[in-house]
């Protein structure tokens, strides 16, 4: 089973441990990779901060400014290349490993966090959710392939159901019509171990005639 490099934890827990990270938990693919959901290398490190009511509804720069500090402190090379108010993208260096870490306001969470190695971490469910939701926006190997554990693991019609709690304009016939979009995807192209390529094209074709039927 992959899990975070030791670099990805010591660079977790320097985030974790500031101020400014408060109400922050480890989110997207690095989530599933320390919760044990998937087994694939990512070099990532995704937090996020759920949206408060306001204009903007959160501020990710305060992190961004104390987290880079840190990393410099301990000797990291750190290059911000993305600055927004509610996202930022820090390339973090040690040696001759980078790691990119996002940092983002979203949605609040459907689930309380989890912690993992007293890192705290979005549930598995609210990470099933927001995998729907962003099938819904890309084509991505990775994406069909976690989603795919997850809902192996929590149920098919569970995960749908927590994506519409996301964003209630969400249709189960839109995604059927994300969904059917795995077909445009080779199998090198999804990050599983090659036995597992056609079970996961099996699952979604079954979940596709699910979905296709009367509106839920």
């Amino acid at each position: 089973m992959n899990e975070l490099t030791s670099l990805q934890r010591r660079a977790a827990r320097i985030l974790f441990d500031l101020p400014d990270s408060d109400g922050f938990a480890l989110a997207g693919g690095s989530a599933l990779v320390a919760l044990g959901v998937v087994d694939r290398l990512t070099r990532d490190l995704d937090a996020f901060i759920a949206a408060q009511p306001g204009n903007p509804p959160g501020d990710v720069r305060p992190l961004a400014t104390s987290f880079t500090a840190a990393l410099t402190g301990e000797g990291w090379k750190v290059e911000l290349v993305r600055d927004h108010v509610t996202f930022a993208r820090l390339l973090a260096t040690l040696g001759d490993e980078t790691i990119e870490v996002d940092l983002a306001v979203d949605s609040p969470p459907l689930f309380p966090r989890q912690r993992v190695d007293d890192i705290p971490a979005l549930a598995a469910e609210d990470l099933a959710a927001r995998k729907i939701l962003a099938i819904l926006d890309r084509t991505e190997g990775r994406d069909f392939t976690d989603l795919w554990a997850l809902s192996v693991r929590l149920g098919r019609a569970e995960c749908v159901g927590w994506a519409q709690q996301l964003d209630s304009g969400v249709s189960t016939h839109d995604v059927a019509d994300a969904f059917a979009r795995l077909d445009r995807l080779d199998d090198d192209e999804l990050p599983c171990v090659a036995p597992k390529r056609d079970a996961v094209r099996t699952w979604f074709v079954g979940w596709i005639r699910e979905l296709s039927g009367p509106a839920m």
